[in-house]
């Protein structure tokens, strides 16, 4: 019998994976906020891909790239998760929505909400706004977060092909992005200047967002969550201060970047004051 169907590349064995437990480490929960484990997420990328390694493999900007998008989904799982566990207008508003079986067993009771949040890709600026409309009633759009959520999609079709077609830009996603069509192939190409721009803008949603769904969860905290029947007076700061720790960025704080810094007490005092709470 003729082995005419092996002439045509190399041989292989019956591979396997070993022992999937080599492929994971369970770590302990971090009490970093999500804004804070993001920018704890760049700092790694950044040390991973130095500006001096750029240009000897076409495939650095790329993964960089990918990194960062998910990174940015890393995020929104978390600040959408930890603000529905604390927000019950969020949670009225969630009450309808399903969840896996799959993720009540897997998650840990303190990380259930997350549960909610895994069969939903955040490589999408539409996927972001609907979700944080559905889940946390906060209209993105209308809290001025369109133009940078439209500079993330072009990211996102930019991730499309570097993560399903080996670099090569989809038609579909060259269409979305109106470049010209060509002839030949194209290839996604990211040089540093390019990784730059994709790393301010992702940085810039991530900020965005983290103080617009803290402004609203603190309008809540001043006005909604006191008409709730569950509603306890003695247990107001201890609410802020579950909001505040969600929210705010120990890393912003140390680096002399928050543009008005307050403590925890002057803000909550500052919000009781502008909706008149005694």
């Amino acid at each position: 019998m003729s082995n005419w169907e092996s002439c045509i590349s190399q041989a292989v064995g019956a591979e396997r994976i070993n022992n999937l437990n080599n492929y994971v480490s369970v770590k302990p929960t971090n009490n970093l906020s999500p804004i804070d484990e993001f920018y704890g997420e760049i700092q790694n990328i950044i040390n991973l891909f130095p500006h001096n390694v750029w240009g000897t493999n076409a495939w650095i900007g790329s993964l960089a790239s990918i990194a960062i998008v998910s990174s940015v989904e890393n995020y929104f799982r978390q600040v959408f998760s930890k603000a529905l566990k604390a927000c019950s207008e969020s949670q009225k508003l969630a009450a309808n929505n399903n969840i896996n079986l799959g993720s009540v067993i897997w998650h840990p009771s303190k990380e259930l909400e997350r549960g909610a949040f895994e069969n939903i890709s955040f490589a999408s600026g539409e996927k972001i706004k609907d979700t944080s409309k559905k889940f946390l009633g906060i209209d993105m759009k209308k809290n001025g977060l369109e133009a940078i959520l439209i500079e993330f999609d072009k990211i996102c079709e930019l991730r499309h092909g570097i993560v399903h077609s080996g670099n090569v830009l989809g038609g579909k996603n060259g269409i979305k992005l109106k470049l010209q069509p060509t002839d030949d192939i194209s290839k996604i190409d990211i040089g540093f200047a390019q990784f730059q721009e994709i790393m301010s803008v992702c940085n810039a949603l991530v900020v965005d967002s983290n103080k617009i769904i803290f402004k609203e969860l603190a309008k809540r905290w001043a006005i909604d969550w006191r008409n709730s029947p569950s509603w306890d007076p003695s247990k107001q700061n201890i609410k802020f201060k579950e909001l505040w720790t969600i929210f705010f960025s120990k890393r912003d704080k140390n680096n002399e970047t928050i543009h008005t810094p307050l403590s925890l007490i002057k803000c909550r005092n500052n919000i009781k004051k502008e909706f008149n709470i005694t």
